[in-house]
């Protein structure tokens, strides 16, 4: 994959990109695969390879975004928030007609218009959380949406608990308002 990513990227930043190979692919690996097992995808270990091949892309692209004299701390922050951003999205995409399927006759009519007024308003919350400040939507969406604990959203952005109660606060208040300007809420 290091072949790829530097014939994709100039030879200026490939030391960068190599470094942050080195320091976190492993990690970005067992990241992904613990997160879709959870999830119980059943190809969890390729959907995690795919993952992380295309968080590593994203990170090429805007490696010189990456400001390393700000320590490990933040680059595994940014590293780590691509990746569950490319998990998020490989989810989504597929969704495969097979898992329709499976629960096609367990619902009756008012409880499918139920659940798509509800997955609508979902999916809606979901994007308004995607529009935030990266730091907020990350760990937003991991708290409410992959319901992680406080202490495992602290471990895997490399932060302690109470910066995680910090954002998760702070990001509420800037939700609660989003939601609001986009009509998605009532006071």
């Amino acid at each position: 994959m290091l072949q790829f990513l530097y014939s994709i990227s100039d030879e200026s930043v490939h030391s960068k990109i190599e470094r942050i190979y080195i320091d976190y692919h492993e990690n970005m690996i067992k990241y992904a695969e613990g997160l879709l097992s959870s999830m119980g995808r059943k190809n969890y270990r390729i959907d995690a390879e795919d993952a992380v091949q295309n968080a590593f892309i994203k990170i090429t692209r805007y490696v010189y975004n990456i400001d390393f004299t700000l320590g490990k701390k933040y680059v595994k922050n940014y590293v780590f928030s691509i990746l569950h951003n490319e998990i998020c999205n490989l989810v989504k995409e597929n969704k495969t007609e097979e898992e329709l399927d499976e629960n096609e006759n367990f619902f009756v009519d008012d409880d499918i218009a139920d659940m798509i007024n509800a997955s609508e308003k979902y999916n809606e919350i979901v994007d308004v959380i995607k529009k935030m400040d990266l730091i907020y939507s990350t760990t937003l969406f991991m708290y409410f949406c992959k319901e992680m604990t406080v202490n495992n959203i602290a471990d895997v952005m490399g932060v302690s608990a109470k910066t995680v109660y910090t954002r998760l606060s702070r990001g509420k208040k800037h939700l609660m308002e989003s939601l609001i300007k986009e009509n998605l809420y009532e006071k």
